[in-house]
């Protein structure tokens, strides 16, 4: 059994690029959006500046917005989980970003045309302040 300190390929084995397969191109123009790994270090450790967050609003009560975070919340309950866990609330506000990196990336392969994607992408924001609003 190897080590720790011992390569996890032979030597000589070098695969460029991110893992998965290479970007496909569907032939008509239309190019796939690569999701790879994205380092927010710059080669001497400092942080590159990252997009700001948009501002989170807090609903009023027994607003659509309030009653959604309600039920979000009693949905991550009923798995023994809240949203007013700070962990939980990141962890599901950073999978709600990735969500919106895949909305974002069909936009752009025009597999969303940009009514649907405006409706999708407002839906995501509202879910994304649900731990706001709690």
């Amino acid at each position: 059994m190897p080590s720790s300190v011992e390569p996890a390929h032979p030597v000589g084995h070098h695969t460029p690029g991110p893992p998965g397969p290479a970007t496909p191109s569907s032939g008509d123009g239309n190019r796939v959006i690569p999701f790879g790994r994205r380092t927010t270090r710059t080669g001497r450790g400092r942080r590159t500046p990252q997009p700001a967050q948009p501002e989170r609003v807090v609903a009023p009560d027994d607003s659509p917005q309030q009653r959604l975070a309600l039920d979000v919340e009693a949905w991550f309950i009923a798995h023994k989980a809240t949203l007013t866990d700070e962990t939980a609330a990141h962890v599901y506000r950073t999978t709600l970003d990735f969500l919106q990196l895949m909305l974002n990336s069909s936009h752009a392969e025009e597999r969303l045309n940009p009514d649907e994607y405006q409706h999708l992408t407002g839906m995501m924001q509202v879910l994304r302040d649900a731990p706001d609003a709690l």
